[in-house]
């Protein structure tokens, strides 16, 4: 199994860079994420349409909280909407 390490809220050194890839880790950051992670404030469906649909780039790795219930929600149709928009859907292993 391939180990990911994404620093939380993108801070970093080079020491724990360095940790990560010594203990077996292959450190990503994302290039798209919005503000999901707040149980009590979710965005609506539309506002994470609207942040997510066109904000999206190629090679985009984005980033979406699991504890979003906006998330779960709109997952599928998101996916779908992305696909046809050209885009494909990959996982991190594929990455080079």
């Amino acid at each position: 199994m391939v180990r990911f390490y994404r620093p939380p809220q993108g801070k970093y050194s080079k020491e724990n860079l360095k940790m990560a890839q010594d203990l077996g880790y292959k450190t990503f950051f994302w290039s798209l994420a919005y503000v999901d992670w707040y149980d009590t404030d979710q965005p609506t469906k539309a506002e994470a349409f609207d942040k997510l649909l066109k904000r999206i780039h190629p090679g985009a790795i984005v980033l979406l909280h699991s504890t979003s219930k906006t998330n779960a929600d709109i997952l599928d149709e998101l996916l779908t909407k992305w696909k046809e928009m050209g885009y494909q859907i990959k996982p991190l292993t594929q990455l080079p």
